[in-house]
């Protein structure tokens, strides 16, 4: 076939968080992930034997080169693959009509060429593969936002509504995951699409539900088994608080879409997904380690790995250190990858392939719908802080442990508790390198006596002055041989900032200007959250304070 004859089709699943975090069913989102994978294997199939071909297809989007005559069935017809599996999950699909024109020249001055420079790249303006796929990538934005027909099913008042989602009607009747057949209170009543999720998600007594949770058993040949729900993955944690973690690649749409050709397109999105699957599962391997020897349970749930995109369930002791590890490993693993498939580091490309990560934190019965929506806006914060870190790309990283259960879709309400008038609590976000260090820091304090960490915790809350002396007050009270390394502990939380000495308060460096908004700012209340977050791991034994 000629490749005149061959056009680009791109497609991208429509609001796909929605229909898997739809419930905070564990079953269900397991399934929910299942289903939308099974979609992109069997349209995947599809475009093959219509005579096209794959270019990437993942994390619920895909490119395919297909036949030019075939184009318009195959939309039609990958449209109706996502909604017949799913019942409820759509996506958008554009192709090619013609390839778009090279550039020719034109006005500098103007918004032509204002575009065209921001662009950074007179590539995409040459006719080639990158130039059609910008143009196809807004189409698909678009067509995205001018959809006017979503899945819909009418939910009377009289009948009996599904009890997972509780939105739709109600149709069969199935046995809940984790329950005897035998037991009257485990039957569960769904709707359709709920119905889909659930026999996705529920494959068997005794079997690892999942693909990538698979994969991970694969990999790590874990002794304990996979949890059946949210009570049993964090039943063994001193307290019950669940973290989801989302992370994602930093500016990785503008290396694709930059990509000259559809093989080094391919080259890219293959080393991204396999870097980004084998870094998590090191990661977890290497953090969760004791519960996956000892434990009954694994302490996490891969909910989905799709491209440079993560989002994993963990218990929350567990999901700082986690994020860190991933982080490191991803930024490795994308180097070694890209350098092998293209002989090499591109010139033209950033120092290093970087991402960032979002972590929520809240009670295990907190809707999951809200965390991930908190998740998704922390870690856009978390961008924002790699966008500034100057010319070297580096990975950054924030949580928000949402001590009571308050349900709202914004992070920064949450985060304002945290800042005073002339003084802010928090340093968040972070880096990776002063992670690692913040990290260090945390594993220090959770050996301290829960007390001290509590007093101090209280003192800031009151002031730099009262927070000093209720510091200076703990050293000077403190046996000779710990005072020394208290006194350290600090010097090192006030270097986590790292913004000089112009403006501290205290001949101990904790609290430090912050030139930006005005006001001092301190690390300690994320060293000593982290702290607390690090008792609740399984099998913390708390240390009492001495009596003075």
């Amino acid at each position: 076939m000629e490749e005149t004859d061959l056009v680009l089709l791109l497609g991208d699943v429509d609001a796909i968080k929605d229909y898997v975090f739809e419930t905070s069913s564990l079953p269900q989102m397991r399934g929910g992930s299942r289903r939308l994978i099974d979609c992109e294997q069997e349209v995947s199939a599809h475009v093959k034997r219509d005579g096209g071909r794959e270019i990437f297809c993942g994390g619920g989007s895909f490119l395919f080169e297909v036949p030019r005559a075939r184009a318009q069935v195959l939309k039609e017809e990958i449209e109706r693959i996502y909604l017949k599996r799913t019942g409820a999950a759509t996506v958008t699909v554009v192709y090619e009509n013609n390839h778009p024109p090279p550039h020719v020249g034109g006005p500098e001055d103007g918004w032509c060429g204002r575009l065209r420079r921001a662009s950074g790249s007179e590539r995409l303006l040459d006719g080639g593969f990158a130039h059609r796929l910008a143009v196809l990538a807004g189409r698909l934005r678009s067509a995205k936002s001018s959809r006017l027909v979503a899945p819909f099913v009418e939910a009377p008042p009289f009948g009996r509504r599904c009890e997972t989602c509780g939105i739709r009607p109600a149709t069969v009747e199935r046995t809940r995951a984790g329950t005897r057949p035998t037991d009257g209170s485990g039957r569960l009543v769904l709707c359709q699409v709920c119905l889909q999720r659930h026999e996705a998600g529920v494959t068997g007594e005794g079997e690892t539900r999942g693909r990538f949770n698979q994969e991970f058993r694969d990999f790590a040949q874990p002794r304990s088994i996979q949890a059946p729900d949210l009570d049993h993955l964090v039943g063994p944690a001193t307290r019950k608080y669940l973290a989801l973690l989302y992370a994602d690649g930093n500016s990785i749409g503008a290396l694709l879409q930059n990509a000259q050709t559809r093989e080094h397109y391919h080259a890219l999105s293959s080393a991204m997904h396999s870097a980004t699957k084998e870094a998590l599962f090191e990661a977890l391997a290497q953090t969760c380690a004791a519960q996956l020897s000892h434990g009954t349970y694994w302490p996490f749930e891969i909910v989905n790995v799709g491209g440079d995109d993560v989002i994993v369930l963990v218990q929350a002791g567990y999901a700082w250190e986690l994020a860190i590890e991933f982080l490191e490993r991803f930024e490795r693993g994308m180097r070694n990858k890209v350098e092998e498939a293209y002989r090499g580091w591109p010139a033209d490309w950033p120092a290093e392939i970087t991402a960032s990560c979002g972590i929520a934190i809240a009670d295990a019965q907190y809707p999951i719908r809200f965390l991930r929506e908190l998740a998704v806006d922390l870690l856009k914060g978390a961008k924002k802080l790699a966008k500034k870190s100057g010319s070297r790309p580096q990975s950054a990283l924030t949580f928000l442990w949402l001590q009571n259960p308050v349900l709202v879709g914004s992070a920064e309400p949450l985060l304002a508790r945290y800042h005073h008038q002339e003084f802010v609590l928090i340093a968040r976000p972070y880096t990776l390198r002063q992670a690692r260090d913040l990290d260090g820091l945390a594993q220090e304090a959770a050996q301290w006596p829960g007390a001290r960490r509590q007093r101090w915790g209280e003192a800031i809350e009151h002031g730099m002055q009262v927070a000093l002396n209720t510091i200076y007050y703990d050293i000077a009270g403190a046996r000779a041989s710990e005072r020394e390394q208290l006194y350290h502990f600090v010097s090192k939380v006030g270097g986590l900032l790292s913004t000089g000495t112009h403006g501290r308060v205290g001949e101990i460096p904790l609290w430090d200007i912050d030139t930006n908004e005005g006001v001092y700012r301190t690390a300690i209340g994320d060293v000593l959250e982290l702290a607390e977050l690090q008792t609740l791991r399984p099998g913390f034994a708390p240390v009492a304070e001495e009596a003075r």
